[in-house]
């Protein structure tokens, strides 16, 4: 029996166009959407909801009679820790906009630079929001402590066209944030934003995204687009990449060749575009690429592959949601479908979306599970 879970919301990939258009009569054609859904079957919508577990979704978009959020790209979503009804959406071209309903409406924030690139809502002072952005040709971070009234500038990238791909907040110590960028620079803060530190010497590649241990406080996950993954054990200050260790292991000892043979069959996924870790089990990871999904026990060392759908993988999987309590969980979107298992990959709930772009948000409501 599938469990309620609460809210899954989606956000497209960078399209063009503006933030707010006018509610229209859709065109009928027989043209089909990237995803391969007739134009005229499709439901405009930058954010999607399910209230059913799954089994359905629905656009929520609206701003108000006559504007909605539909051509807007959304790349973040985050919820108000204390009150998951008040959730953010950082978009691509058109900022941030925040409903207080439970997507039922939203209202834009002004926010300094209109284009995102990362965003996050901050675990204990609801008032306070970080946002990357690019702002006369530099990647910037943006700290407010006022809900969005007010914006202060806390890092910025010296050269020009360096974006501020991916920031992070530690999940146990709100004054810790990592910020990762296009030209392969981390940086860490250990006091909110106020300073700054180099700890991505050893990063080679733009950091996609920033992720932590769950139990292990210096654990860190770097996401290198379209490249690896790299994992720290000491807070950011070394990384390492598991494939060069596995094969400095085997030249160093004396596994024998069906060992070897194993260890390579457990690689990780190449070119990877998603990655999350367990919010439930130590050490447990998931990624994913053109090709499926994975999972790793050991901090990202080995990996096994999820026994997903066979047709699912083979479109790109950009967005992996774990539930926040149950470790056999998970969810995820491929092409212009909607999967999710509740028993690690054994069955799939499998649900159409009439969307008319790529998904690349999938998220939980963490305090309706």
């Amino acid at each position: 029996m599938i469990q309620k879970i609460g809210l899954v919301l989606f956000g497209g990939l960078i399209l063009s166009g503006c933030s707010l258009s006018s509610i229209g009569t859709p065109v009928v054609t027989n043209q089909v959407s990237p995803n391969g859904v007739p134009l005229a079957n499709i439901q405009k919508g930058s954010i999607w909801k399910s209230a059913d577990a799954g089994q359905s979704f629905a656009p929520q978009s609206k701003v108000d009679e006559k504007n909605q959020i539909t051509a807007a790209n959304v790349l973040a979503l985050s919820f108000d820790p204390s009150n998951t009804k008040t959730l953010y959406a950082g978009t691509v071209d058109n900022g941030i906009f925040k409903t207080e309903n439970g997507a039922e409406t939203w209202t834009p924030i002004v926010f300094p630079p209109k284009k995102i690139y990362s965003f996050f809502v901050d675990r204990s002072r609801t008032q306070v929001m970080f946002a990357s952005g690019v702002l006369g040709n530099h990647g910037k971070i943006y700290r407010t402590e006022d809900g969005g009234i007010t914006w202060k500038d806390v890092y910025t990238e010296p050269g020009d066209n360096i974006v501020v791909t991916a920031i992070a907040q530690h999940p146990r110590d709100n004054n810790v944030i990592f910020a990762g960028t296009s030209g392969g620079t981390v940086v860490k803060s250990t006091d909110a934003g106020t300073t700054w530190h180099n700890v991505g010497s050893q990063v080679d590649g733009p950091v996609l995204d920033i992720l932590f241990d769950v139990k292990l406080g210096f654990s860190v996950y770097l996401l290198v687009h379209d490249v690896k993954m790299y994992y720290s054990a000491d807070g950011g200050e070394n990384w390492q990449d598991w494939e060069t260790v596995k094969l400095a292991e085997e030249a160093s000892s004396k596994l024998t060749a069906d060992q070897v043979k194993e260890r390579q069959l457990r690689t990780a996924p190449t070119k990877m575009i998603a990655l999350s870790a367990s919010p439930n089990v130590s050490g447990v990871v998931y990624a994913a690429n053109i090709g499926g999904l994975y999972k790793s026990t050991d901090f990202g060392k080995f990996w096994d592959k999820v026994n997903i759908i066979e047709s699912a993988a083979k479109f790109p999987i950009r967005s992996i949601a774990l539930h926040p309590t149950n470790p056999h969980e998970l969810s995820f979107v491929s092409g212009a479908v909607f999967y999710k298992t509740v028993d690690d990959g054994k069955n799939w709930l499998v649900t159409p979306l009439n969307i008319d772009r790529a998904v690349s948000v999938v998220t939980y409501d963490p305090l309706d599970s």
